[in-house]
């Protein structure tokens, strides 16, 4: 909420009162500019000030914006019509691009296999320089596609060649002062003007670090008027500033200061307004900056602006075949066409394999930058670039393309933490702690170092060297060895705690595989693991054997593919996981059993209400020691009702149906949304421990309160089954 409330803040300012004077008409050879103002989602306004004022006939001699002003009136310069900028507004997936994340779906497997663990969405790097910290909450790739797509690549050697003469405004974040764009790439131009400081990354302009133009010039007036305009009409779309009773949290306080320092410099604009200009303010009260779903009555806002002032704009109106020769140069070129792609070198990932992906040289066939835009998606889903970008240039006659990757700022070193909290209403609590590092690019051929750790109510420690067979391969071999120590409790029929069993694992993996791209991955292997289980706890005889050690060796092989589009809380997608291990006795295992593990579940969204299958099944079989191999149900939506770990026995299935409607969203620096929901759920276990355990198919059910965090899924609920009891639940953090 901070990032995006400073969004607001950003592009914010006092409204100015208006004056009643008529303009005088048009002197023969006056020209009228249009200002367009910073203000986030506020912005979409200014495309109903548009329509109205091609309704009025009013002809536009030249246009500069700051922030969403730049947006829009950089898209209107380059010939884009209304209908298609409202077109465009209204497909746009805002969530989505407004969230830096990638489309999950697409994002290889790999990258994608630790989101079951509750870590933070947030990296951090570590190298020479100590801790290193992300520049920006919100990666800002998507949003520069999409301007790119918008504005089709134009670049030009001066802004003043578009059909309408365009000026842009970004902040020089070193000097503080102004940055006008007249000239060069479009995209680029509108992207500084909109980049945030903190929020959105900067965007490098030779040696100048450009930021968000609100913060030098919301309300770019001096620009164009006295220049390529006599009289404008300025578009007023910034927050006014907060009153004594408004103030009441940080972020407010925030607000308000940011709100001080961009309002001195739309002052200073606005005193070069004089009687014979206008200046519109829709009319946004209860509108965010960050509200980009409501893009249509924002739109409509900016329309209905425009109607008490139709007399003051009359003025400025030309006769229907005047504005109709005008009008029609508002055509946008053809988007270019590329005869060779370039690329620079990089840091750390395989340059030489990247542009072999890429196909760098001169192409057979010529390239449209909608199929590169969509070949630097798939590079990018795979996590090594803050940005990949490109330029477009002329050499002989060929289009030329130079893709600049910028790989991440903190990378190739990664650190990330987690937490997990639990609490049920008998006064059963447990927290973890998470932290896990990745060394990415090991070698030319993209080998990656893991390792994980996990204290607090259970001990785990990970470590996975994992290695394609070359730069971008699907094969790769896999080296593992983990340490987890597990404290399972023993129950009685009447729900009370008999007993802990510590459990302790310490293995090896060793695998070769096959990454089905953003699908999932196939892998199989030889494994040697040590297990004991000790009463830590109650009486030992509930176990039988107290101390009970076990050696396994064997085969494993499995399947995962991941579709899931949000891990925590999916909305849409599926999920399978299959392994089959054989633990071999001639090679040195206590005994010959097998371990089975299916796993599958689906999601579908309608409406904002999602309904959620899981089924899961696992288990040993032939096990002559099942102290030491155990499956166990019981917790919040894992047979709800019955204390976590509380059912134990050789094998278990759930089955489990949930619905959940997303009754709010949160701002994408700190979330997805706001849940309400329930589940219906059924499971049963086979061979007990010590006969206390319930090996019926026991139904249960939960009702539920949630979020989508920065910090994790977070839930407060209550579950009720079949031989169990009411039961309360809140969680940080939940492996579902």
């Amino acid at each position: 909420m901070a990032g995006m409330t400073l969004v607001a803040a950003l592009q914010a300012h006092a409204a100015t009162p208006q004056t009643l004077q008529i303009p005088a008409p048009l002197a023969p050879g006056e020209r009228v500019g249009l200002v367009l103002g910073g203000g986030g989602a506020r912005g979409f306004a200014h495309l109903g000030v548009l329509e109205e004022l091609e309704r009025l006939r009013v002809p536009i001699s030249c246009i500069a914006g700051s922030s969403a002003g730049a947006l829009v009136g950089g898209m209107y310069a380059n010939g884009m019509s209304t209908a298609q900028m409202r077109q465009a507004f209204s497909k746009a997936d805002w969530e989505s691009l407004l969230s830096g994340a990638t489309s999950r779906p697409t994002v290889p497997f790999d990258r994608k296999r630790d989101d079951y663990r509750n870590f933070f969405n947030l990296s951090f790097g570590v190298g020479d320089k100590g801790l290193q910290f992300p520049r920006s909450a919100i990666n800002s790739q998507e949003i520069e596609l999409f301007i790119r797509a918008l504005t089709r690549d134009r670049t030009v050697e001066s802004f003043d060649q578009l059909p309408i003469p365009f000026r842009a405004v970004a902040t020089d974040f070193v000097t503080g002062e102004a940055v006008v764009f007249d000239q060069g790439n479009l995209a680029q131009a509108l992207r500084a003007s909109m980049a945030v400081p903190g929020v959105f990354d900067w965007v490098e302009d030779g040696d100048r670090l450009l930021v968000d133009g609100g913060l030098a010039r919301n309300l770019p007036i001096s620009d164009i008027k006295g220049k390529c305009a006599d009289r404008v009409i300025v578009v007023d779309v910034g927050s006014p500033l907060l009153n004594k009773k408004q103030m009441n949290t940080v972020f407010d306080v925030l607000n308000q200061t940011t709100n001080l320092m961009v309002n001195a410099n739309v002052r200073t604009e606005l005193e070069k307004v004089d009687g014979n200009d206008v200046v519109i303010r829709p009319e946004l009260d209860g509108i965010s900056s960050t509200a980009f779903q409501d893009n249509a009555q924002i739109i409509e806002a900016g329309r209905k602006a425009v109607a008490p002032l139709a007399e003051k704009l009359r003025p400025f109106a030309v006769s229907p075949e005047a504005y109709a020769s005008w009008h029609a140069r508002l055509v946008m070129a053809d988007e270019p066409r590329i005869d060779e792609v370039r690329i620079k070198n990089t840091r750390y990932v395989n340059s030489d394999a990247l542009a072999q992906r890429l196909g760098t040289g001169k192409v057979e066939a010529p390239l449209s930058a909608d199929e590169v835009r969509e070949q630097l998606r798939v590079l990018f889903a795979e996590g090594d670039y803050d940005r990949l970008t490109y330029n477009l240039d002329t050499h002989g006659g060929r289009t030329v393309l130079e893709v600049m990757p910028f790989e991440r700022s903190i990378g190739p070193n990664y650190l990330r933490f987690g937490l997990n909290l639990k609490s049920s209403s008998p006064g059963d609590s447990s927290f973890s702690m998470l932290a896990s590092h990745q060394r990415t690019w090991l070698n030319s051929a993209g080998g990656v170092w893991r390792n994980e750790l996990q204290i607090g109510a259970n001990t785990r420690l990970k470590t996975e060297l994992y290695q394609p067979w070359s730069a971008f391969s699907p094969a790769f071999g896999s080296l593992s060895a983990l340490y987890e120590s597990k404290d399972v409790p023993v129950f009685g029929s009447d729900h009370k705690r008999l007993a802990t069993v510590q459990t302790r694992e310490r293995s090896v993996h060793a695998d070769v595989g096959v990454a089905l791209g953003p699908w999932g991955e196939m892998r199989a292997g030889v494994f040697h693991a040590l297990t004991s289980a000790q009463t830590e706890v109650g009486a030992p005889s509930l176990l039988g054997e107290d101390n009970a050690r076990l050696e396994d060796t064997g085969l494993r092989a499995g399947l995962v593919i991941d579709q899931f589009d949000n891990p925590r809380w999916p909305r849409n997608g599926y999920l399978l996981n299959t392994e089959l291990r054989s633990s071999i006795g001639r090679w040195g295992s206590n005994d010959d059993s097998h371990a089975l593990t299916l796993e599958g579940e689906w999601a579908a969204t309608r409406n904002d209400v999602t309904y959620r299958l899981a089924g899961r099944y696992r288990g040993y079989f032939n096990s002559q020691h099942k102290e030491n191999r155990y499956q166990s149900l019981g917790g919040f939506l894992n047979l709800s009702g019955y204390q976590t770990g509380e059912l134990v026995g050789e094998r278990a299935a759930l089955l489990r149906l949930m619905s959940y409607w997303r009754v709010a969203t949160l701002p994408p620096a700190l979330g997805t949304g706001l849940y309400v929901g329930a589940s219906a759920e059924v499971g049963r276990i086979w061979n007990g421990w010590r006969d206390l355990t319930d090996e019926r198919w026991l139904p249960a059910g939960s009702l539920f309160v949630g979020a989508d965090t920065l910090l994790g899924p977070f839930f407060v609920g209550v579950g009720h089954a079949r031989g169990g009891r009411l039961t309360g639940y809140m969680l940080l953090g939940l492996d579902y």
